[in-house]
């Protein structure tokens, strides 16, 4: 049997820390093998869309391109660098490669978006001439074991003329449209988003089954509705009239969808939403939902 290359054994050190992690999770992680196996793929199909950068021989950072349909002027990067190279001239260079297959494809803008506690693992984004466009929030409720009582706000509601129903018989009822367009700046805090949020509410991708309505007396006020997104969850649209806020008529809502959607089978229910809007954040941590660190949009020039 021919033997291979002779194998030294040493001590760990603190250097080696990232490559021990790799070798862990390669053993440990079933995600891990999913994760390469994909990206193996990826880069078959599509080479020219990932770049690595190396130094002496060894990788020392990874770059993605995407070019999404809904987006012609806007490229989608990423930069995943060795730790050890974050702060030298390598962000740079696989920046401006992309940058070159981006304007090769017709476009115009390189756009990113990172989580707000992954940013000390990215290279310094301003220093590469990124400024920061908006931000979002991510979440949701885990509908498995998820209640909330709103019996004493709903009865408090009626007491004072409001009423919750279901929205199905409405969904093409123009004041729907006008309810949603007083709202929809909160929402829709700069372009481009993923993808940006239609003018009104649709029909095809609502579940109107599982969607109610706010009425105080004859005026339509509040709704809320599971709808899907362009990244296929459910999200929890949430809309009330501003002259009726503060009174508990948006938790009342949404708690009822999250129980329609609960009692539908789904075991999660998916929110996002301009970091801006604090109506909306403050229904959903007085609901429990789960709301993880912001996500910043980053844009420049290709």
């Amino acid at each position: 049997m021919t033997e291979g290359p002779r194998v030294t054994v040493r001590p760990a050190t603190s250097d080696d820390a990232l490559t021990g992690a790799l070798l862990l999770n390669s053993t440990q992680e079933p995600h891990f093998h999913i994760g390469a196996e994909q990206l193996a793929a990826a880069f078959r199909k599509t080479p020219d869309r990932y770049a690595v950068t190396e130094t002496r021989g060894r990788v020392t950072g990874l770059g993605t391109l995407w070019l999404p349909d809904f987006q012609d002027k806007h490229a989608w990067v990423g930069l995943h660098l060795y730790p050890d190279h974050r702060a030298d001239s390598t962000a740079g260079v696989l920046l401006d490669h992309l940058a070159g297959q981006a304007r090769g494809a017709g476009r115009e803008q390189l756009w990113t978006s990172v989580r707000a506690d992954y940013l000390p693992a990215w290279p310094d984004l301003p220093a590469l001439k990124f400024r920061e466009v908006h931000r979002t929030f991510g979440g949701g409720f885990h509908l498995t074991r998820w209640q909330a009582g709103t019996t004493r706000l709903e009865a408090r509601l009626a007491g004072q003329g409001y009423t919750l129903a279901p929205a199905a018989d409405f969904r093409r009822d123009g004041r729907l449209t006008s309810l949603y367009a007083l709202t929809r700046g909160e929402k829709v805090s700069a372009e481009p988003t993923i993808p940006p949020a239609p003018e009104a509410l649709t029909d095809e991708d609502g579940l109107w089954r599982m969607a109610w309505l706010a009425w105080h007396g004859e005026e339509l006020v509040g709704i809320a509705l599971p709808e899907r997104s362009r990244l296929d969850a459910w999200n929890a649209v949430l809309v009330v009239h501003p002259g009726h806020r503060r009174r508990g008529v948006a938790t009342a809502l949404l708690a009822r969808v999250a129980r329609s959607v609960q009692a539908g089978g789904m075991t999660f229910l998916n929110v996002a939403g301009s970091a801006g809007d604090t109506a909306y954040l403050g229904v959903l941590r007085r609901l429990g939902a789960n709301i993880e660190p912001d996500w910043i949009a980053w844009e420049r020039e290709a």
